[in-house]
C-alpha cells in the first residue's frame, strides 16, 4: 500500500489520525514510522527492538486494522478504502 500524502487534504489527515488512535499504540508507532518518516522495515525492528518479522506482522495487522476502521465509518465506502479517500 503507497499512500501518497501530497494528494491528502487537512481533512484527510484529520480522518487518518483519528483513524490512528482506534490502534494499539505499537502498531499506531509503527505506522507512523513507516509512512510519515519513510522508515524500512528494518529500520522500524532496530527502533522498537524486535525482530523484523515482528515488525512486518505489527505493520500488517495496522493496516488492517485501519482497513476495518475505515469500514465502519460512515465517511468511508467499501470500494475506497484501501486508498484512504473519504466518500463523496
Amino acid at each position: 500500500m503507497r499512500l501518497v500524502f501530497s494528494e491528502f487534504t487537512e481533512l484527510d489527515y484529520g480522518i487518518v489520525r483519528a483513524l490512528l488512535r482506534k490502534l494499539p499504540l505499537r502498531q499506531r508507532y509503527a505506522l507512523t514510522l513507516k509512512f510519515w518518516n519513510e522508515y524500512s522495515i528494518g529500520e522500524i525492528a532496530k527502533t522498537l527492538h524486535i525482530s523484523w518479522h515482528e515488525a512486518n506482522e505489527i505493520i500488517e495487522a495496522g493496516l488492517n486494522g485501519l482497513k476495518d476502521a475505515c469500514l465502519l465509518q460512515p465517511a468511508f465506502s467499501r470500494n475506497n478504502a484501501g486508498s484512504l479517500n473519504a466518500a463523496a
